[in-house]
């Protein structure tokens, strides 16, 4: 099971009832997890790449998933690269050796596309 309300939009006079349970112990703010993500961006990929604000997403895992930005010292946000999720109860990154390298990929081709 996956939720992810973001935005939601529902026709007009529609009757929409969502009901979720979830019990879970969340042990990291979405401010932390946006620190540990720009943190492993930058380590991992590139010092242009940071975090955005995260939003909290429930299914197998309580998770936050934090999308990521390459910036440009004189353009500020070129554009997003993806989203790295992060465990909201253990504080685990989780993303792998590939999940790194599509991010450095396609922060490759923004910078490229992108006018100085």
């Amino acid at each position: 099971m996956s939720v992810h309300i973001r935005g939601m939009q529902v026709p007009e006079a529609a009757r929409v009832d969502i009901n979720i349970s979830m019990s879970a112990q969340a042990n990291i703010t979405a401010f932390v997890a946006r620190q540990k993500v720009s943190q492993f961006v930058i380590q991992e990929i590139s010092n242009q790449l940071r975090a955005d604000t995260p939003d909290l997403m429930v299914g197998n895992r309580l998770c936050w998933s934090v999308p990521v930005l390459l910036t440009s010292p004189s353009k500020g946000v070129v554009g997003r690269v993806g989203e790295i999720q992060v465990d909201a109860t253990t504080a685990e990154i989780l993303a792998d050796a590939a999940t790194v390298q599509e991010f450095a990929e396609h922060a490759e081709r923004l910078a490229e596309r992108s006018p100085l």
